[in-house]
């Protein structure tokens, strides 16, 4: 019972936020089907890299070198990697891939796979304190994820859709900015457990980087909704359903 209630506390947060992102797309929203074949990218992605960071050389997380090392790239740069790889093999012959909104879900959907078999292996990792890690992850480490994927699929829209002159700027932003909002969220965390002296400095990081994530993300969804809303007026399409964010 106890491991069923781990799977379950760990995959729960993830299908809230998918269906919450797949409710935001308000014009032609995309197949079932594809929204499970990202989850299922992202559950790959995760195994990838768990498979570079094994490969990676290990660091003392006692001292302030090892704790950025270890955020930036045992984990923000092996995640993020294999997140973007994933994504980009899900869209780039995805015949629905059709409109701007469309690379935040995909993107938001494959980080959700990352998560969600991220957090299931982390709950059955701590069965003794199951409920602590269980709220602590669904309420902070999963929607960090979900803000990392939104972050990526608004950049990666902008190299599709936007300007040609800056396409190659936005390819890379699409990796360089959920990868720099994960290193800090998670170097935060790790810099808060050094000593009593950086611990109200890792605190504040933490929660300045959360809330700015929370206002991105709001932002960079609701602006490429109006994107869409425009270039789907001028060709008569009328929304499904009225989305508030």
């Amino acid at each position: 019972m106890l491991y069923f209630l781990a799977i379950l506390s760990g995959i729960l947060p993830a299908l809230v936020l998918i269906a919450f992102i797949y409710w935001q797309d308000k014009y032609r929203r995309e197949p079932v089907k594809w929204i499970v074949k990202s989850f299922w990218y992202g559950m790959m992605a995760c195994a990838g890299a768990v498979l570079i960071e094994i490969l990676l050389p290990d660091c003392d997380l006692d001292t302030l070198g090892g704790d950025v090392y270890y955020s930036f790239i045992v984990i923000a740069f092996s995640e993020e990697i294999m997140k973007y790889l994933f994504f980009w093999l899900l869209v780039r012959r995805n015949p629905f891939f059709d409109e701007r909104m469309d690379g935040i879900v995909y993107a938001a959907c494959v980080g959700m796979g990352l998560a969600g078999l991220e957090n299931i292996g982390y709950l059955l990792l701590n069965l003794d304190d199951l409920a602590f890690w269980g709220v602590g992850r669904a309420l902070f480490s999963v929607p960090g994820h979900f803000f990392y994927g939104v972050f990526m699929g608004y950049y990666y829209s902008l190299a599709i859709y936007g300007s040609r002159r800056r396409r190659v700027l936005y390819y890379i932003l699409a990796f360089l900015v959920p990868f720099a909002y994960h290193g800090i969220f998670d170097c935060s965390i790790l810099i808060a457990d050094l000593n009593d002296p950086l611990f109200y400095t890792g605190v504040s990081v933490f929660l300045v980087v959360f809330i700015l994530m929370i206002i991105m993300a709001r932002h960079y969804i609701l602006r490429l909704l109006r994107s869409d809303n425009k270039l789907m007026h001028k060709v008569g399409l009328r929304p499904t359903h009225n989305s508030k964010l």
